[in-house]
C-alpha cells in the first residue's frame, strides 16, 4: 500500500470521527438547553408563584388584622395563619402543590377551624379561607397546580382523531418504538439502524419515513444520521411512565 494511499484513508478516519464528534456534540447541546429551559421555566414560575403569594398575603393580613385589632385572640391566630400560608408557599417553591397537599392543607384549616374562641373568630376564618382559594386560583392559573378534575376535563377534550394520528400510527409498530429507543440518547446512521431492527432498504424506510411524517424523528441531512425529536422524545418518556404506572415489566417492552 503506498504512502499516499494510507494517508487518504488515514484522513478519510478522521473526518468519520470528527463528523461522529460533531453529531455528539449537536445532540448534547441540544438536550442540555432543553432540560435547562425546561428547568428554568418551573424555577421562574414557582417563584412568581412564591412572590404572588407572599404580595397578596401581606396586603391581605393588613386588612385582616385591621378589622380584627379589638379582638383579644388576634395575637395568637395571626401567627398560626401565617405559618398556614407559609406552608402553601413552600410548597409552590419546591414544585410540590399537588392534590394531595392542597387537600392536607384544607384538612389542617378544618382542624384551625374547630377552636373559634370569639364572634370575631367566624369572619377571620372565613376571610382567610376566602384568600386561600385565591392563592389556589392562582397557582392553577398558571399552571403550578393541577386536580384530578383538570386531567379528566383534558381527557374529555382530547380530540380521538388527532391522538391517533400522533401515537397509535407511528407507535403502534414494534419496529418504530425500537427505533425511537435507540435514537433517544444518540444519533444513528441509517446502516446502525439496519443492523439494530435487521431490516433493510424500503423496509427500513418505510417505518422512518412514518415516524418522520409525524415529527418522532428528524434526519440531518441527506442521507444523514437520524436523531429523535423534541416530540418523540416526550412521547417515549410518556409510554415510560405509562407503563410504570401500569406496573407492566419493562423487560417485556
Amino acid at each position: 500500500m503506498s504512502k499516499q494511499k494510507v494517508i487518504s484513508e488515514d484522513i478519510s478516519l478522521l473526518r468519520e470521527e470528527i463528523t461522529g464528534l460533531r453529531s455528539e456534540l449537536d445532540r448534547f447541546r441540544n438536550e442540555v438547553t432543553r432540560n435547562q429551559t425546561n428547568s428554568l421555566f418551573n424555577e421562574f414560575r414557582n417563584q412568581f408563584a412564591v412572590d404572588f403569594i407572599n404580595g397578596s398575603l401581606e396586603n391581605a393580613f393588613s386588612l385582616i388584622g385591621n378589622e380584627a385589632k379589638e379582638c383579644p385572640g388576634w395575637v395568637k391566630c395571626e401567627p398560626v395563619f401565617v405559618s398556614f400560608f407559609e406552608q402553601l408557599v413552600n410548597y409552590a417553591r419546591n414544585g410540590q402543590v399537588s392534590e394531595e397537599n392542597i387537600s392536607k392543607m384544607r384538612s389542617n384549616f378544618d382542624e384551625i377551624k374547630k377552636h373559634e374562641g370569639t364572634e370575631n373568630c367566624s369572619n377571620c376564618l372565613q376571610q382567610v379561607e376566602g384568600y386561600f382559594n385565591q392563592q389556589v386560583g392562582l397557582l392553577h392559573t398558571i399552571g403550578v397546580y393541577q386536580s384530578e378534575s383538570d386531567t379528566r376535563s383534558q381527557v374529555q377534550n382530547l380530540h380521538v382523531e388527532d391522538v391517533s394520528s400522533l401515537i397509535g400510527d407511528p407507535l403502534s409498530s414494534s419496529v418504530r418504538v425500537q427505533i425511537l429507543k435507540a435514537l433517544y440518547e444518540e444519533g444513528r446512521s441509517f446502516t446502525e439502524l439496519s443492523k439494530l431492527t435487521e431490516l433493510r432498504g424500503g423496509n427500513l424506510l418505510f417505518h422512518l419515513e412514518k415516524l418522520q411524517n409525524r415529527g418522532m424523528i428528524r434526519q440531518r441531512s441527506e442521507r444523514g444520521e437520524y436523531q429523535i425529536s423534541v416530540q418523540g422524545y416526550e412521547a417515549l418518556n410518556s409510554i415510560a411512565e405509562l407503563v410504570g404506572k401500569l406496573g407492566l415489566n419493562y423487560s417485556k417492552i
